[in-house]
């Protein structure tokens, strides 16, 4: 999000100063380094939906970006047994109408097209046929803070501790070896963190670091044209080139903040095999080749982004994404690039992500989180 933030705020105003404070640019927790990246126009508020839609434009729309971002394009197939059908059918419809392009199934027609597949307990199923596919996140990060660097942005490593303030206004940021740094603006993007670096504001944010591991397994039977699937419990698969991805929606009462990054390998025997093997009969045979652990940056309160001015009369934020950050960058970096200079948006309106919704009672809950 900062990175893209810089790149569109540098494309729409050579001339303003701009820095981005990075504490680690190894990037070596960073959820953009650590996701599975990928995208998806299939969600239940219009809002993700269109964002969906420009990340795709952008990261497609160039041969050389495509190229840079390994842009693989593959639909979605979401899964649904009879309690969860309404709830899906619905989600697709509302897709749809945004000009998302979806295939809906019937268990029976589903067995045919996926043969590997078991259908038994299915009553519905909807594959994404454009505009979804992966992409390497880390690769998209990096393409934005070079474009940012070509025009002139700063990145500076170090560890933000504070901050000056007052009245309505921050002054400047405090560093961890004792130096700050002075701004018009400031944004918080600071993604799993955000919440913590708001509260050395005073500042209540409803973002919270949530662990995810993500298991790369090899199966040696061969699939063509395996789609990224989202299984009824939450599964989520995808190839990567001779490999699949694998991760796990967990319970929510199984969530905890700021959980160390260490993979939990006891989900994966207890719960993921063996419902995978039932799936996909072929998947008996799995094997983990690596696996690994990062977080979201999940918004409690309902799922969604908070973009906009926040607290002080020159803060604004840019996280609380819970899973859909990195496809959302290119239309988030953009709007809030708008925001900033213009005061207004000028592309998509993105008003419907500001973090004073919940005082105004108008969470919109995403129901498509995983």
């Amino acid at each position: 999000m900062g990175c893209s933030l810089a790149y569109f705020l540098s494309s729409q105003d050579s001339k303003r100063p701009i820095i981005v404070i990075e504490r680690d640019q190894t990037y070596e927790r960073a959820s953009s380094a650590l996701s599975t990246s990928s995208l998806r126009q299939q969600f239940s508020t219009p809002i993700n939906i269109q964002l969906s839609q420009f990340g795709y434009q952008f990261m497609a729309g160039e041969a050389d970006v495509a190229q840079q971002v390994s842009l693989t394009p593959r639909g979605y197939l979401f899964l649904a047994k009879a309690n969860q059908e309404a709830g899906l059918r619905e989600r697709s419809e509302i897709a749809r109408s945004y000009g998302a392009q979806v295939k809906e199934y019937e268990p029976e027609e589903l067995k045919k097209e996926c043969p590997w597949l078991q259908v038994d307990d299915l009553s519905y199923a909807v594959r994404g046929l454009s505009g979804e596919g992966w992409f390497d996140g880390y690769s998209l990060m990096q393409l934005f803070k070079s474009r940012a660097r070509e025009a002139g942005v700063k990145f500076v490593t170090n560890d933000v501790t504070g901050f000056d303030i007052e009245g309505d206004r921050v002054l400047a940021a405090r560093f961890a070896d004792g130096t700050r740094v002075e701004g018009e603006i400031f944004v918080n993007a600071a993604g799993p963190w955000s919440g913590k670096l708001a509260a050395t504001m005073g500042l209540e944010i409803s973002v919270r670091p949530r662990r995810r591991t993500v298991y790369m397994v090899s199966c040696p039977t061969r699939f063509t044209d395996f789609p990224i699937l989202m299984d009824t419990t939450g599964i989520y698969v995808r190839p990567e080139q001779n490999h699949f991805i694998l991760n796990l929606s967990p319970k929510p009462e199984l969530d905890f903040d700021d959980l160390p990054l260490d993979p939990d390998f006891g989900a994966f025997e207890e719960f993921i095999w063996p419902t995978l093997a039932e799936r996909i009969p072929a998947f008996e045979a799995l094997r983990i080749e690596r696996a690994w652990a990062g977080y979201y940056e999940f918004n409690t309160i309902d799922h969604n982004g908070l973009v906009g001015q926040m607290g002080y009369q020159n803060l604004y934020l840019a996280t609380g994404f819970s899973g859909h950050g990195l496809m959302h960058s290119p239309g988030v970096g953009r709007g809030l690039a708008e925001l900033i200079t213009y005061g207004e948006y000028r592309s998509l309106d993105l008003s419907a992500l500001d973090p004073y919704r919940f005082e105004r009672g108008e969470e919109i809950v995403e129901k498509g989180v995983y």
